[in-house]
């Protein structure tokens, strides 16, 4: 069964489908790469992703997803 996962670094975070929290882990850092690609670009380097918090999504995260 798929979850709705929060996944979030200290700036941004995302919402991700996921079996547990090592996938979510896996598709909150892909998604997260995307969302850091423009500031990769700006800065012209690679920008490190840390995530900081992986955890199921309540009920209001998931009404605005």
């Amino acid at each position: 069964m798929m979850t709705t996962y929060y996944v979030a670094t200290l700036a941004c975070y995302v919402l991700v489908e996921a079996e547990d929290e090592t996938q979510a882990r896996e598709k909150g850092h892909d998604a997260l790469r995307d969302l850091y690609a423009e500031l990769r670009q700006r800065q012209s380097k690679e920008v490190p992703i840390e995530i900081r918090t992986i955890r199921e999504a309540n009920e209001d995260e998931n009404v605005h997803w």
